[in-house]
């Protein structure tokens, strides 16, 4: 698998918890470290840039991973690719992911190639904020050669 698409698996997995706002069992933590870690070689913003592979693992996780968030609507992976991606818990979600992420690092899981929650959390803010600025401002560009702007 591509690292680009490693990415899109990863970040719409996160996507998804942080909507559920539950945690699926132990070490869900690592999908958060993969990510920051894909970001800090470039592949993160490779991937923004590949619409059509986003778009595919957005309609591939529709058909096989269909899941509702804690509101119980359908969550909406097509969104998350275009400009709707969540990345950072909250309440109890982050409360969880952050014992998830303490118990990997003690158990030293992350060999030695971590560091604090509170900045791996900073880190995918900052992911989750240049994707959606990214695909806002495609999205209104595409609009404004529709409208002829």
């Amino acid at each position: 698998m591509h690292a680009e698409r490693t990415f899109w698996e990863k970040a719409t997995a996160i996507h998804v918890f942080c909507l559920q706002e539950r945690l699926r069992g132990d070490r869900f933590a690592r999908h958060w470290h993969d990510v920051i870690r894909l970001d800090g070689t470039g592949f993160a913003e490779a991937a923004f840039k590949d619409r059509e592979l986003a778009n595919a693992v957005a309609k591939h996780k529709s058909m096989f991973f269909a899941e509702k968030a804690a509101d119980r609507l359908p969550i909406d992976y097509a969104a998350a690719v275009n400009g709707n991606l969540v990345l950072t818990p909250s309440g109890e979600g982050l409360r969880a992911l952050g014992e998830d992420y303490e118990r990997m690092v003690d158990d030293g899981l992350l060999l030695g190639d971590s560091e604090p929650f509170e900045h791996l959390i900073e880190r995918c803010a900052q992911i989750q904020a240049r994707a959606t600025h990214r695909d806002r401002r495609i999205q209104a560009n595409s609009f404004n050669r529709l409208e002829g702007i």
